[in-house]
């Protein structure tokens, strides 16, 4: 009889140890600690690459010319990849859940991952074509016009505030940086550069270190830099964070839709944007859209926060009855017509 309580009790500590092993090996979702559930073609999240690019007539960068225009036989039937022989792009949808400061959350968010054969690829498009017409217009009808396989609304350089280091398809506008904010400079290789708090000063600096022959072809004013080499950034730090005048901080500690343009490789980008609502009710705060996205690409070169809230917008083709449609990926009922959009487009002939 004592033999057999003796096994009892030996049996009950090995499936008490048993339990806290699992607890162990199984913690509570933690602060920033993601879980993924992910729905669209190529999975993992892998940089795509081009098999066949062969040679690639690049595209003029007069911003009046735009991509080629785009073929339904290259859409795939689910509209969430689209591919010919010098871009690839691909929609995956990420209902993710992660736990904040305010307690746990569960948000759609959507990856688009693009690849592009020349790095004339990458470009962008104001509204009305005019630096000097401040009117809005809708980004799917931007993206429509410059036959974009994928775009994502810029930095808002034309609405009421006259700053910022503004450069666009390769022409110069304007320099009013005021070292409020990060700048991001695109150069001619497609190759993103972060510039912190970034006044004239900082940004010629970095324009002279850019290798011989190379040139500044874009430049965002918004920010901040969310990564850099794999790196992510410690928001609270920086000057936007810290900034006296509140329209220089886009509500960085807020819960809000959120939207990032990031560099993987040579000739290798992502476009992330993970939904919120406007009374910052839900969404992430910009540390913790980092934290996201170094999830979701660990060795990320440079991550660049746009313009989020309601001038999120995220485009990309669609077949309808037959027809291209441009349309927004994440239809937000609160979206604004925006002055400018960053788009990939395909230099197939």
């Amino acid at each position: 009889m004592k033999t057999a309580t003796n096994v009892v009790c030996l049996a009950l500590s090995a499936l008490m140890l048993l339990a806290m092993a699992l607890l162990v090996a199984s913690p509570a979702l933690a602060e920033t600690e993601f879980t993924h559930s992910f729905e669209g073609p190529l999975l993992p999240l892998d940089p795509l690459v081009l098999e066949d690019a062969g040679d690639v007539t690049p595209l003029e960068l007069d911003q009046l010319v735009k991509g080629r225009e785009l073929s339904l036989d290259n859409l795939s039937d689910d509209n969430m990849e689209y591919k010919d022989r010098t871009i690839h792009a691909v929609v995956t949808h990420d209902v993710v859940q992660f736990k904040d400061k305010k307690g746990k959350q569960k948000l759609n968010c959507y990856i688009v991952r693009v690849t592009i054969a020349d790095s004339s690829q990458i470009r962008t498009a104001m509204s009305y074509d005019d630096y000097d017409n401040t009117k809005r217009a809708k980004a799917a009808d931007m993206a429509k016009a410059a036959n974009a396989v994928a775009a994502v609304n810029g930095d808002f350089f034309k609405y009421f505030h006259d700053s910022g280091y503004i450069v666009r398809q390769g022409t110069f506008y304007r320099d009013k940086s005021n070292g409020q904010r990060d700048v991001l400079l695109i150069d001619s290789n497609g190759d993103f550069h972060g510039v912190y708090e970034g006044n004239t000063e900082s940004i010629e600096a970095a324009v002279a270190a850019l290798p011989e022959g190379v040139e500044v072809i874009n430049s965002m004013n918004l920010g901040p830099v969310l990564i850099e080499n794999g790196v992510v950034r410690d928001i609270k730090e920086t000057i936007v964070a810290n900034a006296k005048k509140s329209g220089d901080q886009f509500q960085y500690p807020y819960r809000m839709q959120r939207v990032a343009i990031v560099q993987l490789g040579e000739l290798q980008y992502a476009i992330v944007e993970c939904n919120g609502k406007a009374d910052a009710s839900s969404g992430m705060s910009i540390q913790v859209f980092a934290e996201y996205i170094k999830d979701l690409f660990p060795e990320a070169v440079l991550a660049y926060n746009l313009d989020g809230g309601g001038s999120t917008n995220v485009i990309f083709p669609s077949e309808k009855k037959g027809n291209l449609r441009f349309e927004r990926i994440h239809k937000n009922s609160d979206a604004r017509e925006i002055s400018d959009i960053i788009y990939f487009a395909s230099a197939q002939e």
